[in-house]
C-alpha cells in the first residue's frame, strides 16, 4: 500500500477514535451530571417536603393551643369556682347553709351549688366542642389539660368509687351543657346562661307537671345534695384534687401564655397566634378556696 496513503488512514483512524473518545468521555461527564443534578432534586424534594411536615406540625401544635387559650380563662373560673364550692361543702360545712330553714339562704346555696356545676360542664363541652380532641389529647403544651378535664368527667360518670351518689353521666353533662350555652353560635366570646336566668328556669321546671328544662337533669343532684353524709362522699373528694390540679395548670398556663416567647424573626407567640380571645376579666370573688361566706 502507499505509504502516503496509509498515512492518511491511519491519521484518519486516530481521528475518528479521539472523536469518539471524546463524546464517550463528554457522554459519561453528562451522565454523572444529570445524576447528580437528580440526585440534588431528590435530596431538595425530601428537604421539601420535611421542611412541609414541620411546618404543618408547628401549624398543628399552635392550633391546639390557640384553641386552649381561647377558653383557658372560662374553663379557669368555671373550675376555680367549683373547686371553691366544693371544698366549703367537704370542709366548712357549707352542708347547712343547703339545708337552712331560711327560705332564701337555703335556696341561693342549693342553685348557686348547681350552677357552679352546671356552668364547669358548659365550659368543659364546649371545649370538647371546638377543639379536636386528638390534637388537644396529643399536643404536648394542652396534653395535661386534656388529660385532668378526661379524668374529671369520668369521675363525675364512674360508679367505682361513690356508687350513684352525685352521679352524672356523660349524656346528662352534655344535656346540662346544652342547655347552658348556645353552641349553634361561633362566636369567641360565649355567653353563659346567668345565675338569675338558671334559677328562675329551674323553678319554673319544677312547677311543671313534667319537669322538661334544667330541673329534669338536676334535681335528682339537687336530692344527693341534700345528704346529710354529703362531707364525707368519695366523689366529692375526687372532684377537689382534680379540680385543684386543674387549675393549677391552667394557672401556669396562663403566666406562660401571659409572657409570649420570641421566634427568630422577633414576633411573639400570641403575634403568631391572631385567633386568641382576650377574655374579659371578672376578678377573684371569693380569693381563697379556704374562705367560707357565701361559697
Amino acid at each position: 500500500m502507499d505509504p502516503g496513503l496509509l498515512a492518511a488512514v491511519v491519521t484518519a483512524f486516530l481521528a475518528l477514535a479521539a472523536t469518539v473518545v471524546a463524546s464517550l468521555i463528554a457522554a459519561a461527564a453528562s451522565l454523572r451530571t444529570q445524576r447528580g443534578q437528580a440526585e440534588n432534586n431528590e435530596q431538595l424534594l425530601r428537604l421539601k417536603d420535611r421542611l412541609d411536615a414541620e411546618k404543618a406540625h408547628h401549624e398543628w401544635q399552635r392550633s391546639a393551643r390557640a384553641e386552649l387559650d381561647n377558653l383557658r380563662e372560662p374553663l379557669l373560673l368555671a373550675a376555680r369556682d367549683l373547686q371553691s364550692r366544693i371544698y366549703n361543702i367537704r370542709k366548712n360545712n357549707f352542708y347547712f347553709y343547703i339545708i337552712s330553714k331560711d327560705d332564701h339562704r337555703r335556696d341561693v346555696a342549693l342553685l348557686g351549688t348547681l350552677y357552679r356545676f352546671a356552668r364547669y360542664w358548659a365550659v368543659q363541652e364546649l371545649l370538647y366542642s371546638r377543639t379536636n380532641l386528638l390534637r388537644f389529647e396529643s399536643d404536648p403544651d394542652t396534653s395535661e389539660v386534656a388529660d385532668l378535664v378526661g379524668r374529671l368527667a369520668r369521675t363525675f360518670a364512674s360508679d367505682s368509687s361513690s356508687g350513684l351518689d352525685l352521679i352524672f353521666w356523660r349524656e346528662e353533662q352534655r344535656a346540662v351543657a346544652e342547655l347552658m350555652v348556645n353552641f349553634s353560635s361561633d362566636h369567641p366570646m360565649t355567653t353563659f346562661t346567668g345565675f338569675a336566668s338558671f334559677s328562675r328556669r329551674y323553678h319554673e321546671d319544677l312547677r311543671r307537671e313534667a319537669p322538661e328544662d334544667l330541673a329534669l337533669w338536676l334535681e335528682r343532684f339537687a336530692q344527693d345534695l341534700r345528704m346529710p353524709t354529703i362531707a364525707e362522699n368519695q366523689r366529692l373528694k375526687e372532684l377537689d384534687a382534680n379540680l385543684g390540679a386543674l387549675v393549677e395548670t391552667l394557672e401556669k398556663g396562663k403566666k406562660t401564655t401571659d409572657i409570649a416567647p420570641t421566634d427568630s424573626s422577633g414576633n411573639t407567640d400570641s403575634q403568631q397566634r391572631p385567633n386568641v380571645t382576650k377574655w374579659p376579666s371578672y376578678g377573684d370573688e371569693h380569693g381563697t378556696r379556704r374562705h367560707r361566706t357565701g361559697l
